[in-house]
């Protein structure tokens, strides 16, 4: 299992979960169907009923913070989490006592956080399974809800097994010599050879709960235009651009990799975009 530590700016990071042999468990397995069935709903036009609300689900889940998607990624226990080391893939512009830290600081946040949301949203399943008497159309409050449960479950899960690898020592940084001198101004080759613990795959994979919608390296939303547009509320510029993750997915040659990270990097644009209060 690999987790990289993608700097987004000097001080904000994107993390993402490379699991190697994870055994899928009957819970997910349910997800990923589930996923399947609601990906479908893209194709229906925007300006149908089906399009409305798969618009509006899309942009639900490009709202939940990228560190939830990225615990999330982190198999259970019994997904086969238990490996004797996990590599932990940085460049050198990191140190790596602040990268182990700064995991460490958010696995504990989020065991309590994520637990304390997981049973909310499970006293709120009985509430919105009221929705079922509205005709024709699906229940999505239910749906939603009980999304929101197994992605709480699956992320607390995750930070418990983060906070135990910690613990155990066991994981290993990784000083990757090419990402290292992608940020120091030089280009990563346009064709690269992963090394063997790479599990290759389709770049184009879709993340589940990742909107394709309005998410072009060259068009980005109001947020990211107003930052790197060079305006005064340009204080921790952004090190990479969509462009940059794209090729950095194709150096790697994992299929998750380029929606996960490009995700972080909309999310701490958008939030650094915003005025000081």
């Amino acid at each position: 299992m690999r987790i990289f530590v993608i700097p987004i700016t000097r001080a904000r990071w994107a993390l993402h979960c490379h699991p190697v042999n994870a055994v899928p468990t009957r819970m997910t397995k349910w997800a990923a169907k589930a996923s399947d069935k609601w990906s479908k709903w893209a194709v229906y036009p925007r300006n149908t009923w089906r399009g409305r609300i798969y618009t509006y689900g899309e942009s639900l889940m490009d709202r939940i913070d990228f560190r939830e998607y990225f615990l999330k990624e982190i198999p259970t226990k019994s997904e086969g989490a238990m490996v004797r080391k996990v590599d932990i893939v940085v460049p050198s512009l990191l140190n790596e006592s602040q990268v182990i830290g700064e995991l460490r600081l958010l696995a504990q946040r989020q065991i309590p956080y994520h637990g304390r949301w997981m049973k909310y949203c499970c006293y709120m399943l009985p509430v919105s399974s009221l929705f079922t008497l509205v005709p024709i159309i699906p229940n999505f409050p239910f749906f939603y809800n009980l999304f929101r449960v197994y992605s709480h479950y699956k992320a607390r899960h995750g930070a418990q097994y983060l906070q135990h690898m910690l613990d155990e020592n066991s994981y290993e940084v990784v000083v990757d010599s090419e990402l290292s001198r992608w940020y120091q101004g030089e280009m990563l080759p346009q064709t690269s050879t992963p090394d063997s613990r790479t599990v290759a795959g389709d770049s184009s994979a879709r993340a589940p709960g990742y909107s394709s919608i309005n998410h072009s390296p060259e068009l980005s939303d109001d947020d990211q235009r107003t930052l790197e547009s060079g305006s005064p509320l340009l204080e921790d510029p952004p090190l990479i651009s969509d462009n940059d993750i794209t090729r950095m997915a194709v150096y790697f040659q994992l299929p998750l990799f380029e929606p996960t990270i490009r995700r972080a990097r909309h999310q701490i644009v958008a939030d650094l975009s915003k005025p000081s209060q």
